[in-house]
């Protein structure tokens, strides 16, 4: 029996959970669309309180076709549960009729798409957000195959902020709908509809976060506010209109009034896909959820005292630095949700992982939310299974970006799901505007990093080492200038390379470390993984299978000139021997009673002063820098002892959290202090 459990949404058992958990799967297999709004809505209403309804290819991921079964398969075995299976849309909407306050009608007629490929039922997706306000299901307005009350208006609570009802429209397809004048496109159409939603729906709707796109049961559970708006195009931001970035902005900014100094967060898909930057410019964090079941992953039941240590993090800390070539893999795709939530395009499922060291990267933010799908990674990683945060602690996010007001929540936020989660290692990636630097409504959109606000978010949050793709500095190079510890790759076939032909993608890495002084260090892959047996070619060369991956470490490992000093390792253990390898050729041979030393405290008047010790007097460079890396002082230190101490001229700085560095020949010290 497991020990009391916390319900993700803040719920506490009284006692110890007894099994089995008793549960609905609906078995959604070639159902029609209107069929599976109405599940997911249902899962989101009815999953609130208690995970009572699993859905089964409803809404997929589409990187791994068999990531509901699986779960289902966990949830059944390792968290207690006896499904009950019914496969009928009426008969679900029977089962559950008692938590329904009716039905939302709409035309299922009318479609609208933001680019070529997408058509979706418009007036259905709001349908579905009113529903998931009201405890409705969605129903075309001529389904008579399911017995279920159709009011004519109904009422909408108010859950957020305690302002009073209001009482709309129940019948969406109505005639007397602004929205529904044949006369119209279906843009225009369904313009006016959001519209309606924006002012009579958004002020009642989470003010913590909104879905953008499809609209599923996360955003039902969470009574978000939905809007499907994209751009035409996959990468040229300006493809998104002003009039789409209106809503959208009107959104974010509903977020913003009631949370001004607070990161808030963004479901679903942002396409453009670099408009991830001017989300994170007004304060907020995206992650990829184009799929179903996250109201049930959010509620199931987890260990409240969970231990999220990790074997990959306490054997790196046992490692000692040898002359060797270290040589890391990483796995990609780890801020999306399909891949957290669908075993890593099924790879973690791979009968190879456990022999092999790699990098799983992860979206932390969807750990928090879904802490048993979290737990369950963790209780079977093993050693060789290495943990990275993705692009951000807080998900697919820019701390360049923030708003400066927003930095210290983004800080504290971070640092708590770093220290959480036992991950010490980052992968940031910003590469997506092919003209380097373009402004989209005000915000700066650049293809890359800001790399001292970068390393100061890092250096604040205490992460170890971020790994970076940028091209703006040299590849499979270690920078410590920034503020925390920031390890570049770029233009060198290590950023989704093709491995199609394992033995060219073999000497790739071999011919980089010949001739090169060890210890050295290579990240040798940032690559999609993909379940054991997936067929992989010219349409993707970048995705490998862990067995590939292993014949590929094998052919490496083989090479007669440089094999025997190569080691694969996790990126725990990479980031260990890397600041091994700064301490033995910064100062060396420093005894430890000599160590050097940064710190700043505060004396009996409330003076700041710095304090140093090194293992000779310098002439240092001190520069204080606030949390958005800019820089608020600067001046000379000519110490005439190795250790001394200097008061700072910080008197005239607003409160908050600053970073100081000292610098000179051979010395670079770094340290925090709050004003």
């Amino acid at each position: 029996m497991f020990k009391i459990f916390t319900l993700a949404a803040g719920l506490f058992f009284a006692s110890q959970q007894v099994f089995p958990i008793n549960a609905v799967v609906y078995n959604g297999t070639g159902t029609s669309a209107e069929n599976k709004l109405i599940a997911m809505t249902i899962a989101g209403i009815v999953n609130r309180e208690a995970p009572r309804l699993y859905l089964l290819n409803v809404y997929e991921t589409w990187s791994y076709n068999q990531t509901d079964e699986q779960w289902r398969a966990i949830y059944e075995e390792d968290g207690g549960v006896a499904f009950t299976e019914i496969a009928d849309i009426n008969e679900l909407v029977q089962y559950f009729i008692d938590d329904l306050n009716g039905a939302i009608t709409y035309d299922p007629s009318l479609t609208y798409g933001n680019f070529q490929g997408q058509n979706f039922r418009w007036q259905a997706e709001l349908a579905m957000l009113l529903g998931g306000l009201t405890d409705c299901i969605p129903l075309p307005y001529n389904n008579q195959g399911i017995d279920i009350n159709r009011p004519d208006s109904i009422e909408v609570p108010d859950y957020f902020h305690g302002a009073p009802a209001i009482i709309v429209s129940a019948r969406l397809e109505g005639s007397n709908h602004a929205w529904n004048d044949p006369d119209l496109s279906q843009e225009e159409r369904y313009f006016l509809a959001l519209d309606w939603a924006l002012e009579h729906l958004l002020p009642r709707t989470n003010p913590e976060k909104f879905y953008l796109r499809e609209i599923t049961d996360w955003a039902v559970h969470q009574r978000m506010f939905q809007l499907n708006l994209a751009g035409t195009e996959t990468l040229n931001f300006y493809s998104l209109s002003d009039e789409k970035a209106e809503k959208i902005e009107q959104v974010m900014s509903y977020l913003l009034e009631h949370n001004p100094d607070n990161v808030f967060h963004v479901y679903g898909w942002m396409r453009p896909e670099p408009l991830v930057q001017w989300i994170s410019a007004w304060g907020g964090s995206f992650h990829e959820t184009l799929l179903s079941n996250l109201s049930w992953h959010n509620i199931f039941p987890a260990e409240t005292d969970f231990d999220y240590s990790r074997a990959a993090v306490a054997e790196a800390g046992l490692r000692t630095l040898e002359d060797k070539h270290y040589v890391i893999f990483i796995a990609s795709e780890g801020d999306a949700g399909n891949w957290v939530t669908g075993f890593q395009a099924g790879a973690w499922h791979s009968a190879t992982r456990g022999e092999v060291p790699v990098g799983w990267g992860f979206n932390l933010h969807m750990f928090e939310q879904f802490p048993f799908l979290a737990q369950y990674y963790y209780r079977t990683a093993t050693p060789m299974d290495g943990f990275i945060s993705v692009t951000n602690p807080l998900g697919y996010a820019y701390a360049d970006m923030f708003p400066e007001n927003i930095l210290p929540d983004a800080i504290n936020r971070s640092t708590e799901l770093l220290n959480q989660f036992d991950i010490p290692t980052v992968y940031a990636y910003k590469h997506y505007n092919g003209a380097g630097v373009s402004t989209f409504r005000g915000i700066e959109i650049s293809n890359n990093y800001d790399f001292h606000k970068l390393g100061h978010f890092a250096e604040a949050t205490g992460t170890d080492l971020t790994f970076l793709f940028d091209p703006a500095l040299q590849t499979q190079k270690l920078y410590t200038d920034f503020g925390g510890f920031l390890y570049n790759h770029v233009d060198d076939n290590t950023f989704y390379a093709n491995v199609t032909d394992l033995a060219s993608a073999a000497y790739r890495i071999t011919d980089r470390l010949k001739n090169k002084p060890t210890p050295s260090f290579l990240l040798a892959g940032y690559q999609r993984f993909r379940q054991d047996g997936f067929s992989v070619g010219p349409n993707n060369p970048a995705d490998i299978t862990l067995p590939r991956l292993q014949t590929l470490m094998n052919l490496v490992l083989a090479d007669p000139e440089v094999g025997q000093h190569i080691e694969f390792v996790t990126p725990e253990a990479f980031s260990e021997l890397l600041k091994q390898s700064l301490e033995s050729t910064s100062i060396p041979d420093t005894p430890a009673d000599d160590a050097s030393r940064l710190s700043v405290f505060v004396n009996r008047h409330g003076e700041h002063y710095a304090s140093i010790r090194l293992p000779n007097a310098k002439t240092l460079q001190l520069q204080v820098f606030d949390l958005s890396g800019r820089p608020v002082m600067h001046e000379s230190w000519a110490m005439q002892t190795h250790q001394e101490q200097k008061r700072l001229a910080v008197d005239h700085l607003p409160a908050g959290l600053y970073v100081i560095r000292a610098s000179s020949e051979g010395v670079l010290l770094h340290a925090k202090f709050v004003k």
